[in-house]
């Protein structure tokens, strides 16, 4: 006959206690805006689908939005992070309390594409150019292409709003517009289908292109959380960086691209992208340069007005120290 062991009621409670794991704690909800889909936001797209953002512990939600819309959602709390670099500097130059805290690509990723029967930049003169938003990026990337071939953008073109890189696509190849500035990926898909690449624009000039905006109030109050986001998109470069295969996986299923597409456009593109989060002082001093013109502002604007780089150097230091 078996004999049972008394055991103490408080030993088996200890035993369930250690037994039952604890509950796991909740991501933290984040809502980033971006333009649309494009290589300028692609690390943050790796991020998302490799999982790096939920090892921080953070839930993404990626929400497409006109840039100028971004930074005033941005300001109301609506989102809390924007990836549209020109729109969230020109608000801070004319003084709205946000920073840029990192750089995604510090050259431009975009390709001045045209109609097949444009055989120069000269031949822009007086058509229609088409861009996501009036102000933007892309309209000063078209500017200074026209500049590039001697023509004045306030006279010899038509800058037309046509929406988003795929939109702009259907729009050129439907003749609605003559050209337009487009990302990488989608002007190698054009140029297979008979358009015809006018100008890499970053054999134009050297201009930072995408990074993450917060409000000043936010980088105040949830420091770890903004880096937590930093972190993690890095961490989304530097996959893309080391695994090219995979990350051209990615790529094209994200922009709907063929693989030999997307491998074009990643040989092209990816030195564009930071290594550390931050960008150049001379490319920051240029397009800061650039917009203060573009805004008819003469007062001197310091680029610690501009960017907070403390948390991408603290990440950096702690790469190294590891």
């Amino acid at each position: 006959m078996t004999k049972l062991l008394a055991v103490p009621f408080w030993f088996i409670g200890l035993f369930l206690f250690v037994a039952v794991p604890a509950p796991l704690q909740p991501a933290e909800r984040v809502m980033m805006a971006s333009l649309s889909p494009g290589l300028f936001e692609f690390p943050v797209v790796v991020s998302l689908k490799r999982g790096f953002f939920r090892d921080e512990g953070l839930e993404v939600f990626k929400v497409q939005m006109q840039p100028q819309i971004s930074v005033m959602a941005l300001v109301a709390g609506d989102i809390d992070y924007s990836l549209s670099w020109g729109s969230s500097l020109r608000a801070v130059i004319t003084g709205v309390p946000i920073k840029v805290v990192a750089g995604v690509a510090h050259r431009p990723l975009h390709v001045l594409m045209g109609r097949s029967e444009i055989k120069s930049g000269k031949d822009l003169k007086g058509k229609r150019i088409g861009v996501d938003s009036f102000a933007g990026t892309m309209e000063y990337l078209s500017r200074v292409a026209v500049k590039h071939f001697g023509l004045d953008p306030d006279k010899d073109i038509k800058i037309v709003v046509s929406g988003s890189s795929p939109m702009r696509l259907a729009a050129l190849q439907s003749g609605l517009i003559d050209a337009t500035p487009i990302d990488i990926a989608y002007a190698v898909k054009g140029e297979e289908e008979g358009l015809k690449r006018i100008v890499n624009f970053v054999d134009v000039i050297d201009l930072p292109i995408s990074g993450v905006s917060v409000t000043e109030k936010k980088l105040a109050s949830n420091r770890e959380q903004v880096k937590k986001v930093i972190r993690a998109i890095l961490r989304g470069t530097r996959f893309m960086k080391e695994n090219r295969d995979a990350t051209l996986h990615l790529m094209a299923d994200f922009l709907s691209i063929s693989p030999s597409q997307a491998a074009k456009a990643y040989d092209t593109s990816i030195r564009s992208f930071t290594d550390d989060g931050q960008i150049s002082e001379k490319g920051l001093m240029t397009n800061v340069q650039l917009t203060k013109e573009r805004l008819k502002i003469a007062r001197d604007v310091p680029l610690n007005h501009v960017v907070d780089w403390s948390l991408v150097r603290e990440l950096k230091a702690e790469r190294t120290d590891n």
